[in-house]
């Protein structure tokens, strides 16, 4: 990759900063230089660990984040409910909670405590990093955006609190005024970075409480991280939410920066990919089973002299009829079939994994299931009309039925039984078909 330096900014939104931290450990992973970084709230924070650049400490931290380790809510509340609440009524409980938790703001000395173990403001004043965040003044009603240089030496842990004070927190003050979270202002601070002088930019946003700026140069390069799942609220420290966010962050990342492809999945298509290079050269050839050859044939509504080009035909004419209409056809299938059966979808796969993991999962899964077919009302409804609408019927249960279900049915009974397969579950069954056909020979 260019050495060109990018900038990165980070969007504000609590918790779900951890997503921010995956983003990070993707740009390693991919070589991109960083020129500066500029977050508002929670991403100043995260901003900062990566100017300062040790990543080991950054991630601990994240891991073993709770909420303890941002607010201190413990020993004054549960003194209180003990001497006084439990003894009231809950509508007398709820009410004193709400005061005493908003009336003086909740109290992050953890988190500043948390941070000034973390943070060496020496090292990020001397990183090749430029650092920037983004907060409000509450006392002149302005917006402050200041680069590191622009920082008191000493203040920048309290500049930290200041972009990440949201007003439930405690007042964060410096120098006798009062600051609040930066998200007020610019909650994606990609105009401040312009100002720094980077056309290539990197911005990591989400969906969070705040104000968003439109960008005011249109020429700016801008590669944009969102995430691809929902990562939780604002203040949801759950340890295994923050590590969910992390993985996330680092997959949608990668496929972002061109290094897995891949709708749903994550799929690195380079490496280890004997088995899928051999799926794709198979697709549309016969298939030695006859009997399963029949049954695509006819799940594909083609007769039995059909070609290699009838088949690929039918199998793009029925992608596209799904929501991968837009992935190539072998690449589609598998992730059809994969997302069909419920196979993990935050992992990064070497593709010929991703197939590997499509066969275990449908062993798992016939392991499960092979007993439906000790209940023979199961066939029975497959083989009654319903105006072709779709019975709501897991994968494995078509894919049992499909494979008892014998070749000799008459012509309308076989079109009833198919007018029951919903494209994406058509294309899952004739994957598996192939997945076999390679497997086997």
């Amino acid at each position: 990759m260019s050495q060109q330096q990018y900038g990165l900014v980070l969007s504000g939104g609590g918790a779900k900063g951890a997503f921010e931290m995956g983003v990070w450990k993707a740009l390693k992973e991919c070589d991109y230089s960083l020129g500066a970084v500029i977050g508002t709230s929670v991403g100043a924070l995260n901003a900062a660990m990566i100017a300062q650049d040790d990543y080991d400490i950054a991630m601990e931290f994240w891991s073993n984040l709770t909420i303890n380790q941002v607010l201190d809510l413990n020993e004054k509340m549960t003194n209180t409910y003990v001497d006084q609440w439990s003894k009231e009524s809950f509508d007398v409980f709820r009410n004193g909670f709400l005061t005493a938790l908003f009336s003086d703001g909740l109290d992050i000395s953890p988190l500043r405590h948390n941070l000034t173990r973390l943070i060496c403001e020496d090292a990020i004043r001397n990183s090749p990093i430029r650092f920037g965040l983004v907060t409000v003044d509450i006392t002149s009603l302005k917006p402050r955006q200041l680069m590191i240089d622009d920082i008191p030496q000493g203040q920048l842990i309290d500049y930290l609190l200041a972009s990440a004070a949201l007003p439930i927190f405690q007042k964060q003050e410096i120098d006798g005024k009062t600051y609040l979270d930066g998200g007020f202002f610019d909650n994606v601070p990609i105009n401040f970075m312009l100002e720094q002088n980077f056309s290539q930019i990197i911005s990591v946003e989400f969906p969070a409480p705040g104000m968003r700026k439109w960008v005011r140069d249109n020429n700016a390069e801008i590669i944009t991280v969102n995430n691809s799942e929902f990562l939780g609220g604002i203040l949801n420290f759950d340890t295994r939410q923050i590590e969910q966010n992390i993985q996330l962050g680092y997959l949608d990342a990668m496929k972002v920066f061109g290094a897995l492809n891949g709708k749903h999945y994550y799929l690195n298509t380079q490496k280890s990919n004997t088995f899928f290079r051999k799926f794709i050269d198979t697709l549309g050839q016969p298939l030695s089973n006859k009997k399963q050859l029949q049954k695509m044939l006819a799940l594909l509504n083609l007769p039995g002299a059909a070609s290699q080009r009838d088949v690929l035909d039918a199998l793009e004419n029925l992608l596209k009829k799904t929501s991968f209409k837009n992935q190539p056809l072998g690449l589609g299938m598998l992730e059809i079939t994969a997302k069909s059966m419920g196979v993990p979808r935050l992992e990064n796969y070497s593709i010929d994994f991703f197939i590997q993991a499509i066969l275990k999962e449908l062993n798992r899964l016939l392991d499960e299931n092979l007993t439906l077919l000790d209940n023979p009302k199961i066939i029975g409804t497959f083989l009654t009309p319903s105006n072709g609408s779709y019975l709501r019927y897991n994968f494995i249960t078509f894919y049992i039925v499909f494979l008892s279900i014998r070749g000799d049915l008459s012509p309308e009974r076989m079109s009833t039984f198919l007018s029951k397969f919903s494209p994406d579950i058509a294309l899952s069954m004739i994957t598996i078909f192939y997945i076999h056909e390679i497997i086997n020979h």
